[in-house]
C-alpha cells in the first residue's frame, strides 16, 4: 500500500504537456463485472479515494487528447455518472464482449489519431509516458512481477531459503500498456483477446519499465 501511496502523490503532480498536434488518444480497456450477480464494473474499485477508471484518466490525461473507455453498454451508465464532471472523455459500448483486441479495435473508429496509448483499466503504475512515446509505438510495456506469497528454496524436507514475495527478476511481465498506432488496431480481429490471439504473433518492442506496477483487486 505504502507504493499506491506514492502514486497517489505523483497523480498530484503537474506532469508536462504535450503539443496537441503531437498527442495520441488513449484508450482504456474497461469491460470487466465483479461479483456473483456481475453487478459492479471492476473500472469503479476504489484505492485512496478515487476509483480505477479516475486514477487512469489523471495519469493519461496529460499526455492524449481523447480519452475513449472501451466497456460493456451495461458498464456505461454506471461509469459515466461518476464521471459526469470529466471533460475530454468518451466510451465506446458493446453490446456483446468483443475481448480486449475487438474493444480496441472498434474503439479506434471514434478517434482521428495516428497513435494510442492502450490500457487497462485495473493496472495502477507509474510508468513515464513521456518516455514510452519518444521509445516508439507499437511498443509493449513490461516489468518484473511480485508474486503475492512466499517463495522457499528446500533441499528434500529441508528450508534452505525464504523470501517473503519477492521480486521475480529473471522473469518479464505484460503491465498491460501498450503503445500502438492505428495501422496495427486497424488489423485486429473483431472479436478475440490481445493477450493470446494477437501478441504472440506480433513484433512489438519491449518498453521495460522497473517502478511500481500493481493490478486492482489482486
Amino acid at each position: 500500500m505504502g507504493r499506491i501511496r506514492d502514486l497517489l502523490r505523483l497523480n498530484k503532480k503537474k506532469a508536462p504537456r504535450l503539443p496537441s498536434r503531437d498527442k495520441p488518444d488513449a484508450i482504456i480497456l474497461s469491460a470487466g463485472m465483479l461479483g456473483k450477480q456481475a453487478l459492479f464494473p471492476k473500472a469503479l474499485l476504489e484505492y485512496g479515494g478515487k476509483t480505477a477508471i479516475e486514477h487512469q484518466i489523471s495519469w493519461l490525461r496529460p499526455f492524449v487528447g481523447k480519452v475513449i473507455i472501451a466497456c460493456h453498454a451495461k458498464e456505461c451508465e454506471k461509469i459515466s455518472k461518476v464521471l459526469k464532471e470529466v471533460e475530454g472523455v468518451e466510451f465506446s459500448s458493446e453490446s456483446q464482449l468483443l475481448g480486449t483486441a475487438g474493444a480496441t479495435k472498434r474503439a479506434i473508429g471514434r478517434s482521428n489519431a495516428d497513435n494510442f496509448i492502450v490500457c487497462n483499466v485495473d493496472d495502477l503504475t507509474d510508468i513515464d509516458l513521456n518516455a514510452l512515446i519518444d521509445f516508439g509505438a507499437n511498443s509493449i510495456c513490461i516489468s518484473n512481477p511480485r508474486l503475492n506469497y512466499g517463495v522457499l528454496e528446500t533441499d528434500g524436507f529441508e528450508i534452505r531459503r525464504y523470501r517473503e514475495k519477492p521480486i521475480m527478476r529473471n522473469v518479464w511481465a505484460n503491465c498491460g500498456i501498450y503503445f500502438l498506432n492505428r495501422s496495427i488496431i486497424e488489423n485486429l480481429p473483431e472479436r478475440g483477446s490481445l493477450e493470446h490471439d494477437v501478441w504472440p504473433f506480433t513484433r512489438l518492442k519491449a518498453f521495460k519499465h522497473f517502478g511500481m506496477w500493481k493490478t486492482f483487486g489482486k
